[in-house]
């Protein structure tokens, strides 16, 4: 009789705490209840709760080190749970924005929000004009670019201070700042693969500043036109060959095969000598063996070099085709008055706007009423 009652007792006792330890694991799957995950950026990533709140990844913060940094987003401290707490907290949605490069900018004047922008360095080389009236007026503080104006930012209280990718050493020197309780956010949108991939960070945008439909909605439009254009370009049956960039001295840097720039060529339909390589980041090749590779080319793109140089820097190659056709083009359509080039701001949110111009300056009849945005035509004369 006393064996059957303590029997009893231990199934008794295992139920309970088997039902406590259920319902202890259930309660933690449940205070975070979806995971979005981007469809072209790989950077980052965010987890939801129950309460209002966000866990957020940035899954490539060093461009030379692979590391998660993880960061609690909500209005109120007190909806994070206790066990989150210790995570770095950025309040939401922002008020007060801190960056350090100029290639944020655009992503805060298409969801309407460059009034949360306090402060950015090199203000005086931003190509929109509504930045620079607003930096004018007062209304953007610029920061050095010399160093880090650790008394300066600490004065603005921002919410957040957003700086880009960088060598994982160099990270110490923002500690002062998240000593004082400002978290920093490293954004490495220019380490991603794909044109889409840069331009969809304008989603983590739309989480901080609380507009993630309109985030949403706007890259949804970018990605559409852009696989419209892509899809335009397949239909040329003969690809024309392109030759890239400008050597430096001895050295010639062209874009690797894996990386976003040769995936622009790819989705534009032209042939690149390089396509086959299977790096991400660009190649340092030699002079003489990217020239043999580039001699074919009908078109040549990304020449940025000062204008005094064009002639004798070009006909120096006269014997690649592109120089004798005189197709020679560079990235400096859109440039300020102090030489803020609009290809480092705006285009990394527009992808489609620089497909565009690739695909209408190699095969002009498929895009016939459309305008250059970004590249412009060289004119060359060799003698």
């Amino acid at each position: 009789m006393i064996f059957r009652w303590l029997l009893a007792l231990m199934l008794a006792s295992f139920l309970f705490f088997s039902c406590k330890i259920q319902e202890s694991k259930t309660k933690n799957t449940q205070e975070l209840t979806e995971k979005i995950l981007p469809k072209y950026a790989k950077g980052f990533f965010w987890e939801k709760g129950e309460k209002n709140y966000f866990v957020l990844y940035v899954t490539q913060p060093f461009s030379d080190k692979t590391d998660t940094l993880r960061y609690i987003l909500a209005k109120n401290k007190q909806d994070v749970p206790e066990k989150l707490r210790h995570l770095s907290f950025i309040q939401i949605p922002l008020k007060r924005f801190v960056s350090t490069s100029t290639t944020h900018i655009p992503a805060l004047e298409a969801l309407g929000s460059l009034h949360t922008l306090v402060a950015s360095n090199s203000l005086q080389y931003v190509y929109s004009e509504v930045v620079q009236k607003m930096a004018e007026q007062g209304k953007i503080a610029a920061l050095s670019e010399e160093g880090l104006e650790v008394e300066k930012i600490l004065a603005l209280q921002p919410d957040l201070l957003m700086v880009s990718a960088m060598p994982a050493t160099k990270m110490g020197i923002y500690q002062k700042i998240q000593q004082a309780g400002i978290p920093v956010l490293p954004n490495s949108e220019w380490l991603e693969e794909h044109p889409l991939g840069k331009a969809e960070w304008i989603k983590l945008f739309g989480l901080l500043l609380q507009k993630e439909n309109e985030a949403n909605t706007f890259f949804e439009n970018i990605e559409q036109e852009y696989l419209k254009l892509k899809n335009l370009a397949q239909k040329v049956q003969k690809p024309r060959k392109v030759a890239l960039g400008m050597p430096q001295k001895e050295i010639w840097y062209v874009p690797a095969g894996k990386s976003f720039g040769a995936i622009f060529l790819k989705d534009a339909n032209l042939e690149y000598a390089f396509a086959s390589d299977t790096g991400k980041g660009s190649l340092q090749l030699s002079k003489e063996l990217v020239f043999s590779k580039f001699v074919g080319a009908s078109l040549w793109l990304n020449a940025e070099i000062p204008p005094q140089l064009h002639s004798k820097a070009f006909c120096e190659y006269a014997q690649i085709e592109a120089v004798r056709k005189n197709e020679i083009y560079d990235r400096q359509k859109r440039l300020s008055p102090k030489g803020g080039n609009d290809y480092w701001e705006r285009a990394v949110i527009h992808p489609e706007e620089v497909l565009g111009d690739l695909i209408q300056i190699a095969y002009p009849e498929l895009l016939p009423q459309r305008e250059l945005v970004y590249y412009r035509k060289i004119a060359v004369s060799c003698p």
